[in-house]
């Protein structure tokens, strides 16, 4: 498909998204206005429970329906029955209140949940793996804004005219929905006849069980198939089973919150329905701006379980905070916040999850894990509160909440060991070539470190280095994977020139630290590290403090920083003060003189410099006057050999936060055999440096120390070291030229 065919693909799903969960959030108000004006909060557990197996029975027909027809043709014309049935319901309502409010509760629950799953069905077999995790943010986005929209127009219906008036609103907006979706063209060739289903080409091999056996697309249809499909493969179960978790937490919350509202006041309908409506409208707003500030950050830099272990997190947050202090108020900060996270953060998540899996696979599997196993969970949920009603009404509602918080803990153990399965069937995919990723466009850190890892792990090198297109001549492969190939490659010269070959993305960085330490490719990936810019400083702050990495990368890796003047590399250097490797120390050390010298003005702790100080005085001074560089020919040797890196480590760090140019003179003075110039090195330094630091150096160097002097002021001293300096260079100079002779 061509750039343009999936933007207007993509423009389709954005504004169905955003009518689909338009109508979700205005259906809601209209629900809890129609039911709850006809019947108490006691009732909602039995009608929760025979709304959950009228969807049940609804999804395993649809299992069946969308692996026989697939959803192209399929889900428009269901939403159009749905537009239908609110017509119908609008018609009667007036003469059977009560029996159209069960009618609706059903519709709602039951189809409309059916057609949310094939949407979402539709996009993720429409857009291939890089180009869904592009527009997913895009098209989630808009469905949160819909949500708002929603929200705000059934308050607004409810305000001026009635209730019953918001259901040919709810079927225009259906209706409307079946033609968008009919823009949504499926993942096929314009050549293609209509109404062929694009999965009856040969797919890539299928997913495995844990015993080996595979699932064929030909094999999966109807409710056992999926059942097993389900038992056969342990990432779709745990992803059942969250679904399962969260419906029954949520079920819980939902009726503390809905009791409180009762029973704070006695709505009329169109009370109700302004209620429920300018509630859903504010849980939208806030979840809008959280999915804009929060899901790509926690996609990018958490990944996949973690984001979505957000959602039972909230719930157990929320449930404890209303059992503490109970009321409205909390109840209603525990379903909004639940609400909230649901339709931002996790569903962006949770979506993804189904990345890897096949087509055929998905469409059988994934209407029965996101409705069946829903409702399966409102199920398990309201039987537990009907429990709860009955043994103990007057504690019940404290109870609802420790369960659901309960719940919560355990879908958060559920959501982290999603990521493992998660990466095993990508891992799969990718190696049966099932699955082709382009990393530019992945936003979520499992997937990125996943491909990475694998295509580093497969042995690329005898195939053609071209990739199929149906319709035209092979193309080149991309030059992101063929970049990391190279890389890999363990040879200097292919290595190098991947290397030069141009600015590298964080994660092409990924694969260069590695080659830090290696020896004759080590300054060629230190250059290309520096070239890539600050964005990469926090993964090389990562590896430098990380003792489990490679001794070789984290001690060239204060280099690449060394050329970051921000205050990000700083602290991080800073940190790395802290080593348990002297040469790491020294290097962060010297690295952070450097950023220093670029950007005077960066702000420093001086306690913590003076802190580093001591630890390194600590050491005594056998194990301080023994220190050694590996790489020593790379830093300058000071006084041609004579000064230990101790005690040039030490001075290095003082100078960070104390006048460097008097420092570097006293330091080079400590080394001269001219004992007025040491005598005067030792003045400045008594007059410079803390007592506590001078009572560990003083014993370090009593050695050099000359006869004590009569006292002198600062600036006398100052004056008279500074005016050594002429004599102290011509020694260093004699020094080096006996060390270059050989002398």
């Amino acid at each position: 498909m061509s750039e343009r065919e999936n933007g207007s693909a993509a423009s389709a799903a954005t504004l169905g998204a955003a009518v689909i969960i338009a109508h979700h959030v205005a259906a809601k108000a209209t629900r809890e206005a129609l039911f709850f004006s006809s019947f108490p909060a006691t009732s909602l557990p039995v009608m929760t429970i025979a709304a959950a197996l009228f969807s049940i029975a609804l999804v395993l027909l649809t299992c069946r329906a969308m692996t026989a027809v697939g959803p192209w043709r399929l889900v428009p014309g269901a939403f159009w029955a749905s537009g239908l049935l609110h017509l119908a319901e609008w018609a009667l309502v007036s003469r059977f209140k009560s029996a159209v409010a069960v009618a609706f509760y059903l519709h709602f629950a039951g189809l409309s949940a059916v057609l949310i799953s094939g949407f979402w069905s539709m996009v993720n077999e429409r857009f291939d793996p890089h180009t869904a995790k592009k527009r997913m943010g895009q098209i989630v986005g808009a469905g949160t804004l819909g949500a708002l929209i929603g929200g705000l127009l059934a308050e607004r219906i409810a305000a001026i005219l009635t209730v019953p008036l918001m259901l040919p609103v709810l079927s225009a907006m259906h209706l409307s929905c079946g033609w968008i979706l009919r823009m949504l063209t499926p993942p096929a060739r314009s050549s293609r006849p209509p109404g062929d289903d694009p999965l009856a080409e040969s797919q890539p091999q299928p997913l495995t069980s844990e015993d080996g056996a595979a699932f064929s697309s030909a094999a999966v249809g109807g409710f056992r198939a999926t059942a097993r499909l389900l038992a056969g493969l342990p990432y779709l179960r745990h992803l059942a089973l969250l679904v399962l978790l969260g419906a029954a937490s949520r079920a819980m919350i939902d009726y503390v919150f809905k009791a409180q509202v009762q029973e704070a006041a006695a709505y009329a309908q169109e009370g109700l329905q302004r209620f429920y409506a300018l509630f859903y409208a504010a849980v939208s707003l806030i979840a809008f701006v959280i999915h804009i500030a929060a899901t790509r950050l926690l996609l990018e830099k958490s990944g996949l379980g973690t984001t979505v272990s957000t959602l039972p997190a909230t719930v157990t947050l929320g449930s404890l905070g209303a059992s503490l202090w109970p009321g409205l108020a909390s109840a209603a900060v525990a379903r909004g916040s639940e609400n909230v996270v649901r339709s931002s953060v996790f569903q962006s998540g949770y979506e993804l999850f189904y990345t890897p899996v096949l087509p055929a696979e998905k469409r059988s599997a994934k209407p029965l894990i996101d409705v069946g196993f829903d409702r399966l969970g409102d199920t398990l949920g309201s039987a537990i509160i009907r429990g709860l009603l009955w043994l103990s009404p007057g504690t019940a509602q404290p109870a609802m909440l420790g369960t659901a918080a309960g719940v919560g803990l355990l879908g958060i153990w559920i959501a982290r060991r999603l990521d493992r399965g998660y990466v095993g069937v990508l891992e799969k995919s990718l190696r049966t070539r099932a699955l082709e990723l382009d990393l530019k466009h992945v936003e979520d850190k499992t997937t990125c470190a996943t491909v990475m890892r694998t295509m580093a792990e497969l042995d690329l090198g005898p195939r053609p280095r071209t990739e199929r297109r149906e319709d035209g001549p092979p193309a080149p492969l991309d030059p992101f994977p063929r970049r990391i190939i190279e890389l890999r490659s363990g040879d200097p010269v292919r290595v190098r020139k991947a290397l030069e070959e141009g600015t590298l993305s964080p994660a092409l960085a990924a694969h260069v630290i590695p080659l830090l330490a290696r020896d004759e490719v080590a300054e060629n990936a230190v250059r290309a590290l520096r070239r890539a810019g600050p964005g990469i400083t926090g993964q090389l702050i990562d590896v430098l403090l990380d003792s489990s990495e490679e001794f070789g990368v984290r001690r060239r890796i204060p280099k690449v920083l060394s050329a970051f003047a921000s205050g990000a590399a700083a602290d991080g250097l800073l940190l790395g003060l802290k080593d348990e490797r002297f040469e790491v120390r020294f290097r962060c050390a010297k690295a952070l003189a450097a950023i220093l010298q670029k950007k005077p003005g960066l702000p420093l702790a001086s306690d913590r410099v003076f802190v580093a100080v001591s630890r390194e005085l600590e050491l005594g001074k056998n194990l301080w006057e023994n220190h050694r560089l590996l790489d020593s020919g790379e830093e300058d040797e000071l006084l041609g050999g004579r000064a230990n890196r101790g005690l040039e480590h030490v001075f290095t760090l003082l100078s960070l936060v104390l006048p460097k140019e008097p420092l570097r003179i006293a330091f080079h003075a400590l080394e001269a055999d001219d004992e007025l110039l040491r005598g005067t090195a030792f003045e400045y330094l008594a007059s410079v440096l803390p007592p506590p630091i001078q009572e560990q150096l003083w014993p370090l160097l009593e050695a050099k120390r000359p006869a004590a002097r009569a006292p002198r002021s600062r600036e006398e001293i100052l004056s008279d070291l500074l005016r050594s300096h002429d004599s102290i260079e011509v020694r260093l100079a004699e020094l080096r030229t006996k060390k270059t002779s050989g002398c």
